[in-house]
C-alpha cells in the first residue's frame, strides 16, 4: 500500500502511476492511496489503513470501524470511520469522516500499523453514532477481552452520546459494598416495595444462600464482579445453582448496581417470582 506521495518519492511521475493504473498492476483504494493487490483481496486492515492515509497523518480510524479494529464489534459497514483534527479536510467515498477540536495523543494508539482511537476514547465516539443496545454490546465485549475501559461519563460532557454514556456508565457499575451492607440494602428494597421479609444467609442442599423465601422455594444470590467475576467463581456459581434447580429450587442473581441503581426493576421481578403481584403506592 502505498500514498500518492511514496511513490512519487520513489521515482514515478503521475503518468506513470496512470499508466499502472491502466495496466491493474496499481489500483486505487481511496483519494491518494494506492495498493499493489485489488480492494477485493486485501484484509480489513488494509481497507482501514488506507483511509487513514487518505485524510492526513494527523488522521486516526475511529467510532465503529476503530470498534471493529478492537474486536468490540464486526466490521459490518460499507465505509470507514476516521476522525481528524484537521479543518478544511475534506471527505472521500467510502470514508465517514468526523472532524474534532481536539484529538488528545493520550486517546489515540497504533494497533496493527493502524493509528486508532482507545478503547476508551472509542465508545465515547460511538455513542454519538449507534444505538444503545449496540454500545452495551461493545463495552461487554470491552470487558471480556480486558480492555481498558475507563470512565466513560468523565469524557461524556458536551457530546451527543452522553445520554447512553450515562445509562452504559450506571449499567456497568460495580457498586462495592461490604456483606452487611448488601444484605441491608436488599432488605430495606424488600421492605419498600412491599415484599416479605427473607431468611438470609442460611443452609440449602449443602451451601450458605444469601436469600430464602422458602415457601416459594425461591433463593436470591447477590453478585458483585470483585468476588464473581473469576472464572473460578463464575463455575463454582453456576455448579449451586444446577444443584438448587435439580432440588426443585428457583435460583434469581441480582448485581450489586442492580440492587443499589436499579430497585423498581428488581423489585417488580421479585414480586413477579413471588406471585405478589404490582406494588400498589399507598
Amino acid at each position: 500500500m502505498f500514498t500518492g506521495g511514496e511513490l512519487l518519492a520513489a521515482g514515478l511521475d503521475r503518468a506513470a502511476i496512470t499508466r499502472r493504473l491502466r495496466a491493474k498492476t496499481l489500483h486505487r483504494m481511496y483519494r491518494d492511496v494506492y495498493s499493489i493487490a485489488p480492494s477485493s483481496l486485501l484484509r480489513p486492515e488494509a481497507r482501514w489503513l488506507g483511509a487513514v492515509l487518505a485524510c492526513g497523518h494527523d488522521a486516526v480510524l475511529s467510532h465503529c470501524s476503530a470498534a471493529a479494529l478492537w474486536g468490540l464489534l464486526e466490521d459490518r459497514w460499507s465505509f470507514v470511520d476516521v476522525t481528524t483534527p484537521r479543518r478544511g479536510r475534506k471527505g472521500t467515498e467510502g470514508i465517514r469522516l468526523h472532524r474534532t477540536r481536539r484529538l488528545d495523543r493520550a486517546d489515540v494508539v497504533v494497533v496493527r500499523a493502524i493509528p486508532v482511537t482507545t478503547v476508551e476514547r472509542t465508545l465515547v465516539d460511538l455513542a454519538d453514532v449507534v444505538p444503545l443496545r449496540v454500545l452495551r454490546r461493545a463495552a461487554r465485549q470491552a470487558e471480556v477481552l480486558r480492555l481498558p475501559v475507563g470512565s466513560l461519563r468523565e469524557k461524556a460532557h458536551g457530546r451527543r452520546g452522553a445520554p447512553s454514556l450515562s445509562a452504559l456508565s450506571l449499567h456497568r457499575a460495580d457498586v462495592v459494598l461490604t456483606r452487611s451492607q448488601l444484605e441491608s440494602r436488599f432488605l430495606r428494597l424488600c421492605r419498600g416495595f412491599g415484599i416479605p421479609r427473607p431468611d438470609r444467609n442460611v443452609g440449602i442442599e449443602g451451601k450458605e444462600r444469601d436469600f430464602v423465601w422458602r415457601d416459594a422455594r425461591l433463593v436470591v444470590e447477590v453478585d458483585g464482579h470483585a468476588t464473581h467475576g473469576t472464572r473460578f467463581a463464575f463455575e463454582d456459581d453456576r455448579a449451586r445453582d444446577v444443584a438448587l434447580v435439580r432440588a426443585g429450587w428457583r435460583v434469581v442473581r441480582f448485581t450489586h448496581a442492580q440492587i443499589a441503581s436499579n430497585a423498581p426493576d428488581v423489585a417488580a421481578a421479585l414480586r413477579d417470582l413471588l406471585d405478589l403481584g404490582p406494588f400498589a403506592i399507598a
